[in-house]
């Protein structure tokens, strides 16, 4: 496939990259040796499974503390990173902390673990690692490696590659697994077609089987108790099924890599002129944590906000969130209108509730806000009203920004909103309408993906 001759990399960047863990791995040895720490230093991930794509200058280095180290050993460690690499470093967090600094033009995670042996109890999640890639070196053939980077390259191409919370789709070692159970790309996209709902896939079978209910189970080989999938969401999965359907019909470089596209100069005015209300809510922010800490304060923000719209009578069609991860959020709310109905009409309890029926009855009877009822329907109390918010841009900027504490916002967002942040609707984004948040706005609009045609 042309495709891969284009993805797979070239014996300079072997060669480099070979070169570049030598000298980091040794220098990183001697370090934590001049600390008095006892340690393995390994590389693991794609590099050391060879399944990595042209161009991909990400490192996992993992230093691997005896099991009877303590996590106290874990934060020793990183103090000695940080050290050796220098200035730049950032801490991350999973499970426990780790560091990540660019060195030489490479990405590199400093990993702290534990030594973990297979069917023994696992302290960390990244004490597992190690054990994928041995799992994945004595079950992956030499022609496989290359099936793999095909397929994450289709993941990435329709969207849905990596585990991280912004993506919620396929890491790189289930793609790998993906390739080991179906023996090949083809064979992985044939039978991706029929996938049903919570599908189970087991390369080494297990007595019993656990309870998972995500939306596919890939059960981890050396770990019988973890889905590797978890992180997979319904509609990355049924993207990944939708477009393996399109694929196997017609197969085509579009499924490989994103369609560049002009934005249309036009945009402003395809939001004005929509048919449906566009409704943005900016945030800027000039100091973002860490993308999965920060993902997931943006998509729990934009449920709260999708709610809140719903309690006020707007109804919403879709909502979307985008991040430059750096200085910008912004939040995205296709409405059907932004003009509401002057009545509104409220159910009331049960006629059989005594205590509540004379409640609903006083506060309504006789009220100047009623306009018809109250009545009776399928058992309940109901009245029209009119309504006592004419929805202004005072009330939704107080609403939504303001007071989006009380709303479920997270706490270091919601400062953030209550301080600068502002409500647009339709083409008043067009000042904040720069940057990949244009080709974001222009997809989110089309709403059809491009392996679609």
């Amino acid at each position: 496939m042309e495709i891969l001759s284009e993805i797979k990399p070239t014996k300079r960047e072997q060669e480099e990259l070979a070169a570049f863990v030598s000298r980091l791995r040794s220098g990183l040895v001697n370090a934590l040796a001049e600390a008095g720490i006892v340690s393995e230093v390994e590389i693991h991930g794609s590099v050391a499974r060879d399944t990595w794509l042209r161009g991909q200058r990400d490192i996992d280095a993992f230093i691997i503390l005896k099991p009877e180290a303590v996590r106290s050993d874990l934060l020793r460690v990183n103090e000695v990173v940080k050290s050796y690499v220098g200035p730049g470093w950032v801490e991350a967090y999973t499970e426990h902390p780790y560091v990540k600094k660019k060195v030489d033009g490479f990405e590199v995670e400093f990993i702290p673990c534990f030594k973990a042996e297979e069917g023994k109890r696992i302290a960390s999640a990244a004490d597992r690692t190690p054990l994928h890639t041995g799992y994945i070196l004595s079950h992956l053939t030499e022609s496989q490696r290359d099936e793999v980077r095909l397929l994450k390259m289709f993941t990435k191409g329709i969207g849905v590659y990596g585990a991280e919370i912004k993506v919620g789709g396929f890491s790189g070692y289930l793609c790998e697994l993906l390739v080991i159970a179906y023996g090949s790309f083809e064979g992985l996209i044939w039978a991706a077609q029929n996938w049903r709902e919570h599908e189970v896939i087991q390369l080494e079978k297990v007595a019993k089987l656990g309870k998972f209910n995500e939306p596919i189970i890939v059960i981890d080989p050396v770990d019988p108790n973890r889905n590797v999938a978890s992180a997979v969401t319904e509609t990355a999965l049924w993207t990944f099924v939708a477009a393996a359907r399109a694929f196997a019909e017609k197969p085509g470089r579009k499924f490989f890599e994103p369609v560049a596209k002009a934005v249309p100069d036009d945009l402003p005015k395809w939001l004005a002129e929509r048919g449906v209300d566009v409704l943005f809510i900016h945030v800027p922010d000039n100091n973002p944590p860490v993308p999965d800490t920060l993902w997931g304060q943006l998509y729990k923000t934009e449920k709260a906000f999708s709610r809140a719209l719903g309690e006020r009578g707007f109804k919403v069609l879709r909502t979307a969130s985008w991040s430059d991860e750096e200085k910008r959020h912004i939040f995205i709310y296709e409405i059907e209108s932004m003009t509401l109905p002057p009545v509104v009409k409220k159910m009331g309890p049960p006629v059989s509730l005594l205590k509540d029926s004379k409640d609903f009855l006083n506060t309504y009877l006789g009220s100047p806000e009623v306009v018809s009822g109250p009545g009776i329907e399928r058992g309940k109390w109901w009245v029209e009203a009119k309504r006592k918010s004419t929805f202004t841009r005072v009330y939704l900027k107080k609403t939504l920004v303001m007071d989006c504490e009380e709303l479920g916002v997270p706490r270091r967002l919601a400062a953030m909103l209550s301080k600068h942040g502002s409500v647009m609707i339709n083409d008043e984004i067009e000042a904040q309408l720069t940057g990949r948040f244009t080709l974001f706005l222009e997809s989110f609009l089309r709403g059809r993906p491009d392996w679609l045609g």
